[in-house]
């Protein structure tokens, strides 16, 4: 396996493509994570969504053919599900999109795996305005979940399916989700081990430190690793 890029008590990054590296993983816990959805391809390099991505990603386009992005997220996460523990989970946020006239949902990437869940992130706001469709202001958060997965107790479960958390202005990465969301969801388990292979400016593993848990996070855009790696390295967070 490669040198990590950063590490140090409770957080390591490797800096590189992560179906080089989550093969070499095993025991993972959870995975709370995001990818970048394609909008460039999708939405066009006019839109307003395109134009913020225009220049945020230093390594990736975010406009590749649809069929080997759908390709690529199905490889993906497949090798998160070989890499869980026998009582881990998946928490993969992603959004329905209309291509097309049709409504494409992200459970296709599942391809097949249990879908435990889905839960509705409520962002309140949203960018991709259209005259074809309702303005979209929720993502979704798919949990694929080995069979002896569980929340830490009953009571966690009262927070329900609908998370309703406003986005963050943070203007370290282009498409960033706010420190609450992995927050939630790992504080409502008892993952030890955490991971994001989509890592950006590293929020899950800021997430998983503050609450005690080990974290590993894999990123192909080296500005981005560099940032996690200043932002893990200091005690207090830096919002």
């Amino acid at each position: 396996m490669m040198q990590p890029y950063y590490q140090d008590d409770a957080v390591t990054i490797y800096h590189g493509d992560c179906r080089e590296i989550l093969p070499d993983l095993s025991g993972v816990d959870l995975f709370f994570t995001s990818p970048p959805y394609n909008l460039t391809r999708n939405m066009g390099a006019g839109s307003l969504a395109a134009r913020k991505l225009a220049n945020g990603y230093a390594s990736y386009g975010d406009d590749m053919p649809q069929d080997e992005y759908d390709a690529w997220q199905r490889q993906v996460v497949r090798m998160m599900w070989d890499a869980l523990s026998d009582t881990g989970a998946i928490f993969y946020n992603h959004k329905p999109r209309s291509m097309n006239g049709t409504m494409v949902l992200p459970t296709v990437y599942g391809d097949g795996l249990p879908l435990r869940q889905v839960i509705i992130w409520n962002r309140e706001t949203g960018l991709n305005f259209s005259s074809t469709f309702f303005l979209p202001k929720c993502e979704w958060i798919m949990v694929w979940a080995k069979p002896e997965w569980g929340l830490v107790n009953k009571s966690a479960s009262q927070v329900g399916d609908v998370w309703t958390i406003r986005p963050e202005n943070n203007q370290r990465h282009p498409a960033p989700f706010p420190l609450a969301l992995p927050k939630r969801a790992i504080a409502a388990t008892s993952a030890r081990l955490v991971c994001d292979p989509f890592m950006g400016s590293g929020t899950t593993l800021r997430a998983a430190k503050d609450l005690g848990r080990k974290a590993v996070g894999i990123e192909l855009d080296e500005r981005y690793c560099e940032v996690a790696a200043t932002r893990l390295g200091q005690e207090v967070l830096a919002l």
